[in-house]
């Protein structure tokens, strides 16, 4: 009994060891187009990213944004710090064997997940066809989703999302709320409400999902007139937007939204935090940030993988 007590002890953890500069998770929110694949793919200034891409056939966003016309050679530095694999309803059973890999062998700065709501309508669909012998089916009841494809959904999910909390970087996961219409009661009890869902199938994962993020981000657009014709700012919000849910314990009550129009998100994000906590940092040139780029294995930095 003594051991089993001892080893116990041993276990535990002091609050006061918790880091604001160490890996963090980061959920980011949004419409499509407003931002968020290119906010996590910011992260490259530090070290190679890895993104996992469920969205379209490939992340093109990322060559237009950071060209060189608007980023110089530092726009090639982040494209050339950026692997990615593309998941879709074939495969993505390979994600999670993805994430199991990286506990034992992870030497990236941040891995990304783009994204959690065309994820879990993959993986729905892949349980339909892909994770069973027969692929071709001639019935409709063999392709509508049933409690089972449910249930792979909700489990492989949340199994990813719980590694993630091992992995030895900064996360980010990515999605789009889409908007639901929830029917309660009946007659003259009934109640109509809209809501935001983070998936496009099932309940339990978009439930669960938050509370597995220490900081969530809802991007947004704004239309400024000030230059005497229109244009968009894209916003990031830490905090709560009529239904539209935000959070963020690093950067408390410092700052409530922050613009990235034209910005690299990661500088600015980082810049933020230090101020946040008292810290002025001397901005670096853009040969300091080449010279980092190109030498992720020098002795003050990670092993990141390249």
């Amino acid at each position: 009994m003594s051991e089993v007590w001892l080893n116990d002890s041993h276990n535990k953890m002091k609050a006061s060891s918790i880091s604001l500069t160490g890996n963090q998770s980061f959920l980011f929110k949004s419409s499509p187009g407003f931002g968020k694949t290119l906010a996590a793919a910011s992260f490259a200034i530090e070290g190679p990213v890895y993104l996992s891409y469920w969205d379209k056939k490939s992340p093109v966003e990322l060559i237009t944004y950071f060209s060189e016309k608007r980023f110089g050679s530092l726009g090639k530095k982040i494209l050339d710090n950026i692997e990615f694999d593309v998941y879709d309803s074939s495969n993505a059973g390979d994600y999670l064997n993805k994430i199991i890999g990286f506990l034992s062998d992870c030497r990236y700065f941040a891995i990304v997940n783009d994204s959690l709501t065309y994820m879990t309508s993959a993986v729905v669909n892949w349980s339909l066809n892909f994770s069973k012998d027969q692929r071709v089916f001639k019935k409709l009841k063999d392709i509508l989703p049933s409690w089972d494809e449910y249930k792979v959904e909700t489990s492989l999910v949340s199994q990813c999302l719980d590694l993630s909390r091992k992995l030895p970087c900064h996360v980010i996961w990515t999605a789009h709320p889409m908007p639901q219409v929830r029917v309660e009661g009946s007659g003259s009890s009934m109640n109509v409400t809209k809501t935001n869902s983070l998936v496009s199938y099932g309940s339990k994962v978009a439930a669960l999902t938050p509370g597995a993020f220490t900081e969530i981000y809802h991007f947004s657009q704004k239309s400024d007139y000030s230059s005497g014709s229109s244009s968009k700012r894209y916003i990031v919000n830490t905090e709560a937007i009529g239904d539209e849910f935000a959070k963020s314990p690093l950067l408390g009550d410092y700052v409530k939204e922050f613009d990235i129009t034209n910005q690299i998100f990661y500088t600015v994000w980082k810049d933020l935090l230090n101020k946040s906590r008292g810290i002025e940092v001397k901005e670096p040139t853009e040969e300091e940030l080449k010279d980092k780029l190109s030498n992720p294995f020098n002795s003050t930095t990670p092993k990141w993988k390249v």
